[in-house]
């Protein structure tokens, strides 16, 4: 069986040195599942096979030599003795599903034994032949999706590398190299050269931007503590001010000037930095002006930039206040947005754009705030 798919047919290894129990369990199982097939119901799981075993070292040479789908381990065996027992089997065979089984008051242990490695556990006290099934069932699918979570980790951390490392030493190559050539080109030659090195700068801040999606998406969740937006913002306006010929003027309009307190990460950093670049580099005036704006309400803080630039379509407007959005290609989203959306939703934030007065964009980025 493909271990991928639970509806197969598995087979089980019963590791039980009480013989009576083991055929007790047997009987459950098999009772269950023709109790199933008579009444023409699924079962959760069908199995196909159970072989028993009494000592840990007989489970682990069936493993070496035919490995089951998923293994019943009773904790108190003749060569091994609690939470060891686990280890051993996860240490020979990390990748086997194993579904522990405990005494009638030992629900301590059952939950032990999960942060040792096992998928489940069941009671000896309280096991019918459909828990059994079920629980079996939920072994499989969690091994099933830990090894994908494993091996989706494996690739985003070769694909972090490739992107911090590879590609962006290859960028920034091109970069030094065509500085080296400013000084000796022809002058017929001197826009292409700019336009080459405005190209590879872009490439290094995507491969930045990049890295970091790649860094939100391989840790599932953000870690949010306790931030000052100000602390967080201010910064970037001012690396904006000067980075860019831009005219920005940062207004707060909340009558406290103490720390303003979010449940966030410094990553918040990242969602300022990608609206603040977007709402100059989408702008079509000599010198953009762009204001910034912190209001607060006594649960919420919004922090709001507007621009004069060309401004967004209302389709594309409605698209980016879609959740799923950022995995159509309508949305026009890049990958700063991707960026932007994906940290925003991680700190439980709304970010809605809207057109500004006369023209341009105003983008309201609203989170709540963290009351100490």
């Amino acid at each position: 069986m493909s271990l991928t798919d639970p509806d197969d047919a598995v087979e089980l290894l019963l590791v039980e040195d009480n013989h009576d129990d083991a055929r007790f369990i047997e009987r459950l199982i098999h009772e269950r599942q023709s109790t199933l097939e008579r009444e023409g119901t699924d079962a959760p799981i069908e199995i196909a096979a159970i072989d028993h075993v009494d000592h840990l070292e007989a489970a682990l040479e069936r493993i070496r030599t035919d490995s089951p789908d998923v293994v019943l381990l009773d904790l108190l065996l003749p060569d091994s003795r609690g939470l060891e027992t686990i280890e051993r089997v996860i240490e020979y065979a990390p990748d086997l599903p194993i579904v522990v089984v405990t005494g009638q008051n030992e629900t301590d242990t059952g939950i032990e034994a999960i942060q040792c490695g096992a998928q489940e556990y069941l009671s000896k006290g309280t096991v019918t032949g459909e828990t059994i099934l079920r629980t079996l069932r939920y072994a499989l699918e969690r091994s099933r999706h830990q090894r994908e979570l494993v091996d989706r980790n494996h690739r985003l951390a070769l694909l972090n590398r490739i992107v911090r490392q590879d590609i962006r030493n290859d960028v920034s190559m091109i970069v030094g190299l065509g500085d080296q050539l400013q000084d000796g080109i022809d002058p017929n030659d001197e826009r292409t050269l700019e336009l080459l090195l405005d190209a590879a700068d872009h490439a290094v801040d995507l491969t930045d931007t990049a890295a970091a999606v790649i860094d939100v998406i391989a840790a599932d969740s953000v870690e949010h503590d306790p931030c000052d937006l100000h602390a967080i913002l201010e910064p970037e306006v001012t690396r904006m001010q000067q980075t860019h010929n831009v005219e920005l003027t940062f207004e707060r309009a909340d009558p406290d000037e103490g720390p303003v307190i979010v449940r966030a990460s410094p990553m918040l950093g990242s969602v300022f930095e990608h609206l603040l670049d977007n709402a100059v580099s989408h702008s079509d005036q000599p010198t953009p002006q762009v204001t910034v704006t912190l209001e607060t309400t006594e649960t919420n803080v919004t922090v709001t930039i507007c621009d004069d630039g060309i401004g967004i379509p209302d389709a594309q407007k409605q698209a980016l206040a879609d959740p799923n959005a950022r995995f159509s290609a309508r949305s026009g989203m890049g990958v700063g947005l991707y960026l932007v959306t994906t940290l925003l939703e991680s700190f439980g934030g709304h970010l809605e754009i809207t057109d500004n007065d006369p023209r341009g964009t105003q983008v309201a980025v609203t989170l709540e705030r963290e009351l100490l």
